[in-house]
């Protein structure tokens, strides 16, 4: 199993999957919905590996005997979502035509058919950027939400230079008996010294991603940034700069105590 697909930098894709799945024993008119909710249905909002992505949706389901014998032209290079011209659905006929013939031996065996559909994938890639809106603000991190689906977490060290905390200890938690605070609430300040509002809408640099989860799908982690690459860049040689005096400075302390 494979997706058809070709190279592209957009983050929504068309991909044509097929799997070799078995058939219900029920009349082909009902095995189509009863494969769809059973095959594709549980790929929803999850990351396919086989697609490379996060599925958002799926249609133009059809069974074959046989798998699609060429590549389909199905991966449109846009944001957006193109419905197939005429000659796209006749390529697409052309490569699963035939009809869907399948034979049991003896009465156990279960017949096998290939399903085939479209699913709309939704793929990151690094550094581009997204609209996303404020979901979450922590002294740590914030989290964002994009298309209110994908959730996005940029860390302090990428959020603007001009941004600070606002500690509200009206809903501090202590933890354990020397009292520490475990949650502190509060809010981030922009440059203005304005409340950066949950809800708030923003554009956001995709750092770098990964998935976790099972066997066949997982969950997507997405890494963000506030931050250009030319602004981060700067901001971690200055970091750097900053511990290299710091070391020279305790080197230089040293060598200058005397001991009796």
């Amino acid at each position: 199993m494979a997706p058809i697909e070709e190279p592209d930098t957009s983050l929504l894709h068309v991909t044509r999957i097929s799997q070799y799945v078995p058939l219900p024993p029920i009349s082909l008119h009902a095995a189509l919905p009863a494969i769809s909710a059973e095959v594709f249905s549980p790929l929803l909002l999850s990351y396919y590996p086989p697609a490379k992505g996060v599925v958002l949706a799926y249609e133009d389901v059809s069974l074959s005997s046989q798998p699609p014998k060429t590549a389909s032209p199905s991966t449109h290079k846009s944001r957006h979502r193109q419905a197939p011209d005429a000659d796209d659905l006749e390529r697409l006929a052309e490569q699963e035509e035939g009809v869907v013939l399948t034979r049991c031996v003896d009465e156990y065996m279960a017949p096998y058919v290939w399903a085939t559909a479209s699913l709309l994938i939704w793929r990151p890639a690094p550094n581009t950027y997204l609209d996303a809106t404020l979901t979450h603000a922590s002294a740590t991190h914030i989290t964002l939400a994009h298309l209110n689906t994908f959730a996005i977490t940029v860390l302090k060290e990428s959020l603007p230079a001009d941004w600070s905390w606002h500690a509200e200890k009206a809903n501090k938690k202590t933890k354990g008996f020397d009292g520490k605070i475990a949650d502190e609430g509060g809010w981030w300040m922009d440059g203005e010294l304005g409340e950066v509002k949950k809800g708030t809408g923003m554009r956001v640099r995709v750092r770098e991603w990964d998935v976790r989860g099972g066997k066949g799908k997982g969950v997507l982690r997405v890494d963000g940034s506030l931050l250009s690459v030319e602004e981060e860049r700067k901001k971690g040689a200055r970091k750097v700069g900053k511990a290299a005096v710091g070391r020279n400075g305790g080197a230089t302390e040293g060598e200058g105590m005397e001991v009796d």
